[in-house]
């Protein structure tokens, strides 16, 4: 920002994969940065890790919503979330095909979601998983499950840490059926931290 405070003249237009992590989140949600975050409007892979926050600091994903309307990929590894919000973020982005998220923590809803009218057709990688804690990842599966356009997922990768995932991952699969081509879960013990967790690796590839 200081070497290029006019971001239309920064190598910003350029960039296609962005990546924002720890406390550079909090940065980006400032009037500023915020203003400065849009300069990368031809964005592919985008990027977003919060496990550097410290504490009980807060953030939204408001700010990159609609970041650009090339991104076709979105990896979020949240340390804490909303489902509204995450799929508030992925739903900003038309075209996009990949998604990916490990999350340690969901905050609670006020309400209950509501499926939009139209979502991306999501043809490429699903991965999803969680890491204790959280209830799994069924609060995540449900809601994709609901999407107007189906799921069009051919790669998908579950992490499951919870006995309620194994429902959640059948629906899934079920989801997915005519366009699935490879699936590999992972099933971790629950309640051991990240580094040293021991998975019981399944896989399956379409032939």
């Amino acid at each position: 920002m200081k070497i290029f405070p006019d971001p239309s003249n920064s190598p910003a237009c350029y960039t296609r994969t962005l990546v924002i992590h720890g406390g550079a989140l909090v940065i980006a949600a400032g009037t500023d940065a915020g203003r400065w975050i849009r300069a990368f409007h031809d964005i592919v892979n985008l990027h977003i890790n919060t496990y550097g926050l410290l504490g009980n600091i807060q953030f939204s994903l408001i700010p990159f919503h609609g970041l650009s309307p090339t991104i076709r990929s979105l990896h979020l590894e949240l340390s804490f979330a909303r489902p509204s919000e995450i799929f508030g973020l992925m739903f900003s982005f038309p075209l996009l095909e990949d998604f990916a998220l490990l999350i340690f923590g969901y905050g609670n809803e006020v309400g209950e979601w509501t499926a939009p009218s139209t979502s991306p057709r999501l043809t490429g990688s699903l991965d999803l998983g969680s890491r204790g804690y959280v209830g799994g990842i069924g609060r995540i599966t449900r809601p994709l499950l609901e999407l107007p356009n189906g799921l069009n997922f051919t790669k998908v990768g579950l992490t499951l840490a919870d006995e309620t995932d194994f429902g959640s991952t059948t629906n899934l699969v079920s989801g997915c059926s005519k366009t699935l081509e490879s699936l590999s879960i992972n099933d971790y013990v629950p309640g051991v931290f990240p580094s040293v967790l021991m998975p019981d690796v399944m896989s399956y590839r379409h032939t």
